[in-house]
């Protein structure tokens, strides 16, 4: 699935948030709205094909002065609704900066 299909699913609100979304939204403080902005802003940045998923990234407006990066997980399964399965701030021991691909582990011997 590419993101103007995606986009077009979320215009016409053709999707479904699930609680997942809405636990990470309560916890970290972003809304619906980011959630839909970082759609409309960002890029598919992985795509998981086994599960019929991928991750978006994209930056969204917190305040007149914050801007942050939030990541979305959508699912593609069904053909007439997108299920958005997690929405979280991108940790940044795991993601780049910007947030667009995650950082190779340092292995330490031991």
């Amino acid at each position: 699935m590419d993101i103007d299909t995606i986009r077009k699913k979320i215009k016409n609100g053709n999707y479904i948030i699930k609680s997942h979304v809405i636990q990470h939204a309560l916890k970290e403080g972003f809304e619906r709205r980011h959630i839909e902005e970082a759609i409309f802003r960002g890029k598919i940045i992985e795509l998981y094909p086994d599960d019929q998923r991928l991750l978006i990234c994209g930056k969204i407006t917190m305040s007149v002065k914050s801007q942050i990066y939030l990541h979305v997980v959508c699912e593609h399964s069904d053909e007439e609704y997108l299920e958005l399965i997690t929405s979280y701030i991108p940790d940044e021991k795991i993601w780049s900066k910007p947030p667009y691909n995650r950082l190779k582990k340092k292995w330490r011997k031991k």
